[in-house]
């Protein structure tokens, strides 16, 4: 019994390797097969930022005007570097309740808003000036 649990083992193991060969092809008259193997290699052209905007306030009506600020903020740093602000695109909106979970029975303590902003930029002498200003 000892003897056959390796050779068991030794049989699975063989039967799995040998099932992950390629398949054979068998050739038809006036057909063809290629198969070729490529690599691409190419310096970045585009610079991707994403960012999240976040703010937390005792009502939800005053979370979300603090992130429309802070987004309106955020086309003001993009305008000041030359940077269309059309090229930011603000993918959502999200408001949350924030409880207290301290006590046995949650309370509410306000309303958390988030937005996130995805920014792709063509000239990457402008990234450093965008990260540098929206701190």
């Amino acid at each position: 019994m000892k003897n056959t649990a390796p050779l068991i083992l030794l049989f699975l193991v063989g039967s799995a390797a040998s099932a992950q060969d390629r398949p054979t092809i068998t050739a038809q008259p006036n057909t063809v097969f290629v198969g070729a193997d490529g690599k691409f290699e190419a310096n970045p052209d585009t610079a991707v930022m994403q960012f999240n905007i976040s703010a937390q306030e005792a009502t939800s009506r005053e979370a979300y005007d603090r992130v429309s600020k802070s987004t309106e903020q955020v086309r003001r740093i993009l305008r000041a570097n030359g940077i269309e602000p059309k090229s930011a695109e603000i993918g959502y909106f999200s408001l949350q309740p924030v409880y207290d979970y301290k006590t046995p029975k949650r309370k509410l303590v306000g309303y958390r808003v988030n937005a996130n902003v995805s920014l792709k930029l063509k000239d990457f002498s402008k990234i450093t000036p965008n990260c540098a200003t929206a701190r």
